[in-house]
């Protein structure tokens, strides 16, 4: 009876161990792990950045903006001494895009700069957008943005109005130093 309960903890121990080392990267696990590392510039961009008051948004669109909570920003900047790094820091984070938990929705290039759009939720609810813009000049960039049953087709209506919005600009200018250096 002993050699049976010992033979039991000894398969469940060994589960666990094989459980815990699979290798689920996300996009959480690589924020984490990178964003006090110097080379790279973390942000955190609340949606009270950007004032909507004098765009004139319908419904749709006030609820599409208030769908979002924040957006998680973390860039790493290309320089001539850290081509190497860079190379494999982007493949890492190309990695992690593969998790199957988040679903491809589009990729393409504009203005020399690949983008890959991922989402996490379904087709009528998105929970997540995970945004991957890579470029060979400036570096790459992971932006997450997190919210509540945001929909896909609200959020893309919104970006126009986001013309007529009024940006705090200084994370953004941050940001674009950032890539400037």
């Amino acid at each position: 009876m002993k050699t049976n309960l010992k033979c039991i903890v000894v398969i469940l121990c060994i589960s666990l161990l094989v459980v815990s080392c699979k290798d689920e990267r996300s996009i959480q696990t690589y924020f984490v792990e990178h964003q006090e590392l110097p080379e790279f510039l973390s942000l955190d961009i609340s949606t009270k950045m950007v004032d909507f008051s004098k765009a004139g948004l319908s419904e749709e669109e006030l609820i599409a903006y208030k769908s979002v909570r924040k957006l998680d920003v973390l860039a790493y900047r290309i320089e001539d001494s850290n081509l190497e790094a860079y190379s494999k820091e982007l493949k890492q984070a190309k990695y992690v895009f593969k998790n199957e938990k988040y679903e491809e929705l589009i990729e393409f290039k504009d203005r020399g700069i690949n983008f890959k759009i991922s989402t996490i939720g379904n087709d009528d609810s998105v929970d997540e957008f995970l945004v991957l813009a890579h470029s060979k000049d400036f570096g790459f960039s992971i932006v997450r943005v997190l919210g509540n049953q945001m929909k896909p087709e609200a959020l893309y209506k919104l970006v126009d109005k986001l013309q007529d919005a009024d940006v705090d600009s200084v994370q953004l200018d941050t940001m674009l130093d950032f890539f400037k250096k």
